[in-house]
């Protein structure tokens, strides 16, 4: 291994293999659907994984109404979260999290109660233990080689569409979970090409707080930088 290491071109050595996963929403995530993407972690090695917003739901932060016989509380999805990370951790040793709009939830409340803000453990790396896991924070979005990685502010009716409206809104390059489906819009002019991808998401399709069947598609994202 050392030698194949050794031997490697500049060429090989700057390739990346980048794969984002968003929308967990834990506790709502799926199970079934992570252990799949433990094993594609296994087989493929990425060199980084970006948890692109929305990893935890806190439901218990929201403002919409909330079920009273609902067991989980925000130490269940931290704890959850925990376990879950430390799995993804045993494949990847860089890992990349922005905040979601579930995570704003905490900003949020703390805005409302100013005299819990100042409590520095109460700030979303520490609550999540970001450090002790050596995961890297991103408030908005991550930047790599010029593409852009972020949770997204859009949500359009329609697959793709979303894509779309984020592409023309920042005119670069990017991933973007937040829609819960899986799509992409390409457009090239005389700069060139550029793409916009929306992420899927690692979430339950029937979850307590959805009637009907929601629009939603399970996945995430793979990309080779090169």
């Amino acid at each position: 291994e050392y030698v194949k290491e050794f031997s490697k071109t500049e060429k090989e050595k700057s390739k990346q293999k980048i794969i984002q996963i968003n929308d967990l929403h834990i506790p709502y995530h799926d199970k079934k659907t992570l252990n799949v993407f433990y094993k594609f972690l296994k087989k493929i090695k990425p060199d980084k994984i970006v948890i692109a917003g929305d990893l935890l739901d806190f439901y218990e932060l929201s403002t919409f109404d909330k079920d009273p016989q609902r067991r989980f509380t925000i130490l269940d999805e931290i704890d959850q979260w925990y376990e879950d990370l430390t799995e993804i951790k045993n494949y990847c040793s860089e890992i990349r999290v922005i905040k979601g709009n579930h995570e704003h939830r905490l900003k949020k409340f703390l805005w409302k109660n100013p005299s819990l803000a100042s409590i520095k453990v109460l700030e979303l790396p520490k609550l999540l233990n970001l450090d002790s896991l050596d995961i890297k924070y991103h408030d908005f979005e991550y930047v790599f080689r010029g593409f852009r990685f972020t949770h997204g502010t859009i949500v359009r009716q329609e697959s793709g569409a979303t894509a779309k409206a984020e592409l023309l809104k920042y005119g670069s390059s990017m991933a973007s979970g937040h829609t819960h489906r899986l799509a992409m819009y390409i457009k090239t002019d005389a700069r060139g090409t550029v793409g916009a991808y929306e992420g899927g998401c690692m979430c339950d399709l029937n979850p307590e707080y959805i009637q009907g069947v929601p629009n939603w598609t399970q996945g995430f994202l793979v990309f080779d930088f090169d």
